[in-house]
């Protein structure tokens, strides 16, 4: 089977193209704070090509779903849904800390820079995800890992261990991201040009 997984969810973007019957395996990562949406696209279509597959030819997908740059996690996931809708295959979505922390020691408090001040973190695979205050980090009794990237070829792992030949997709099964905080927005000092007056 063929698998595509994709990472937007910490920093930059992540793609990997793995066959499960032979092996082969392509992985392509960008370092970069932008300009992920523009260049998340292109990057799985070479990945694809230069894996000698087809769009067609893909059985499935996993993406990362949060918690992470809130941006990042919409562009992933909107990416990963829409190549499922259009190729009609299952999408799969996991949290990036279970990604991050996958064939970790369980007791391991796994942490991402919010940039805000405190940490998205758990203690480890499947722990309940939260925000970490600076003063529960360094009181935590216990090894830490910050800022580690998730893993892209775990993440085409664990896509295949959950495939159980499920085909097409669901849209009521599509993932949904996970956010630990509101987005932070605000709105325009510029004048609107299109205000009424009354």
């Amino acid at each position: 089977m063929n698998i595509l997984a994709i990472d937007v969810s910490v920093s930059g973007c992540a793609v990997c193209a793995w066959n499960t019957d032979n092996d082969a395996t392509l992985i392509r990562r960008a370092d970069t704070d932008r300009g992920q949406a523009e260049m998340l696209v292109p990057m799985i279509e070479d990945v694809i090509r230069e894996s000698h597959l087809k769009m067609p030819e893909l059985d499935c997908i996993g993406v990362t779903r949060g918690p992470g740059s809130f941006t990042g996690v919409r562009i992933g996931l909107a990416t990963a849904r829409s190549l499922g809708l259009a190729l009609d295959i299952p999408v799969f979505g996991f949290s990036t800390l279970d990604v991050i922390a996958r064939g970790q020691a369980n007791e391991i408090l796994f942490l991402i820079d919010t940039k805000r001040g405190d940490y998205y973190g758990q203690i480890g695979v499947g722990g309940i995800a939260r925000i970490w205050s600076e003063t529960e980090i360094s009181s935590f009794d216990g090894d830490i890992v910050k800022d580690t990237l998730p893993d892209i070829f775990g993440l085409a792992q664990m896509t295949r261990e959950i495939y159980q030949g499920q085909t097409g997709y669901d849209i009521s099964l599509a993932p949904p991201p996970i956010y630990l905080r509101e987005a932070e927005v605000s709105q325009s000092k510029k004048p609107s040009l299109y205000a009424i007056k009354f």
